[in-house]
């Protein structure tokens, strides 16, 4: 290699091994007062503050940058002492002498040796890192952005992860929690509440953390909640048999307002939020119209006020105002504890029936209509679900009479299953069927 060859190696190699950052040399560290040496466990415990002096540095010939503080109080510290990126000279306290062994100290500092000529600041990591907020306090700085861009009900629920499921993870630092953390409590919430919960908290914990990124609140490299373990789940194919239909009709024949949710829920199709949440300005002489903002595609929801549907309504107050169901107006809720107390009941009564949900009688609602031959664009319109392809943007039609005319068929379907009395008259709860005229 000629001269040059080996000058310009030199530089280069230089340059690589230090970047910017540069640990603090021994000339400089003698011109602060330090005494060179390589520290010994006997030299170490010689070292004290001076008499009269308030503190004294002592330097390590055998570690770079690395040393001991020595107050007049007596306390002694580890130290790195180096310079940052702009030349700033930055001192990282490693621990109390009387705590950490030399060689542990002495480790500590040649770690953070290492990272400084890498471009890292330890000094500025370590206060970031003191200064990184709560897992609690970084979901209330999220609340407010999801209250603000999601539905009520979607909300709620994203309220109830966060705050309920992840409490164990309130008060560890958001930067310091790790896919194992996440990983485990997912695992608990599956044996608790079921996978279909755990992936429900896992999608709004990813959400969380994405937003903490994002917005820098959260400074990471990564979402702690990617590549956790997402549950497969089974698609509801529940449909309620005649048999069942009677059983649950003849089980909610008292006044509670579960009893009467749970017979809308059937008469109408719609979603249990949809009538839990119904409010007294929502219900006309005519037709029950569901504002935008309570439903899932944002448009308002038309209900023909049938003659069951207004038997199953509570009677009007006279003064109607706010949620038609609930204590004092606010909207139902308690659906888990009702609705075990519905099923034993129902049990009592010798009917079983296997595990069921509110929103299976939305599923029998639209499979015995299409049983029947119902237009499906009408049943689409009857379950509020949004239209997809050219009928999305060319069928305005609002199907008030096909509507109306389908849900009558439907309750006069009702109605002749909850007549007969014999259980042979009605299909076996085995062979979900279409019902039988």
């Amino acid at each position: 290699m000629t001269s040059h060859e080996h000058s310009v190696s030199k530089h280069v190699s230089a340059s690589v091994l230090l970047p910017r950052a540069q640990v603090i040399s021994l000339s400089t560290a003698r011109r602060n007062g330090a005494e060179p040496g390589t520290f010994t466990k006997a030299t170490v415990r010689k070292m004290q503050c001076p008499s009269g002096q308030q503190e004294k540095f002592f330097w390590d010939r055998g570690c770079r940058g690395f040393g001991m503080r020595a107050l007049r109080t007596g306390r002694r510290s580890w130290i790195f002492q180096y310079r940052d990126e702009h030349g700033r000279t930055r001192r990282l306290v490693v621990g109390d002498v009387s705590v950490i062994d030399l060689e542990r100290a002495r480790d500590a500092a040649r770690r953070a040796a290492a990272s400084v000529l890498h471009g890292s600041n330890p000094a500025l990591d370590r206060k970031r890192k003191r200064a990184a907020g709560t897992v609690l306090e970084l979901i209330e700085a999220y609340l407010p952005y999801a209250e603000a861009r999601q539905k009520p009900r979607s909300f709620k629920e994203t309220e109830r992860h966060l705050r309920a499921h992840a409490a164990t993870l309130h008060h560890n630092r958001a930067e310091a929690v790790r896919r194992r953390e996440i990983a485990a409590l997912l695992e608990r919430i599956a044996e608790k509440s079921g996978p279909v919960a755990a992936n429900r908290v896992r999608a709004t914990l990813s959400a969380l953390w994405t937003w903490g990124l994002r917005i820098g609140i959260v400074e990471s490299d990564s979402n702690p909640v990617a590549f956790t373990v997402r549950n497969p789940e089974k698609a509801r194919e529940r449909v309620l048999t005649d048999v069942e239909l009677k059983a649950v009709w003849s089980a909610t024949g008292d006044d509670p307002d579960y009893s009467r949710i749970v017979r809308l829920c059937l008469l109408t199709g719609c979603r249990r939020g949809e009538i839990a949440g119904l409010r007294w300005d929502e219900v006309q002489a005519d037709r029950i119209i569901i504002s935008p903002e309570r439903m899932k595609g944002s448009v308002a929801h038309e209900i023909a006020l049938l003659p069951m549907i207004s038997a199953t309504l509570p009677q009007r107050p006279e003064n109607p105002e706010g949620s038609v169901f609930g204590k004092r107006g606010t909207g139902f809720s308690g659906f888990r504890k009702r609705k075990k107390k519905l099923d034993a009941k129902i049990a009592q009564c010798g009917q079983r029936m296997t595990p069921w949900g509110l929103h299976d009688l939305r599923r029998t609602f639209s499979t015995r209509l299409h049983d029947e031959g119902a237009e499906p664009l009408v049943i689409e319109a009857l379950l509020a679900h949004k239209q997809q392809g050219v009928a999305a943007i060319y069928n305005r039609a609002s199907f008030r009479e096909a509507k109306r005319a389908a849900l009558m068929r439907w309750h006069s379907m009702v109605s002749e299953i909850i007549a007969k009395s014999d259980p042979s008259d009605v299909d076996a709860a085995e062979s979900p069927g279409r019902w039988r005229s």
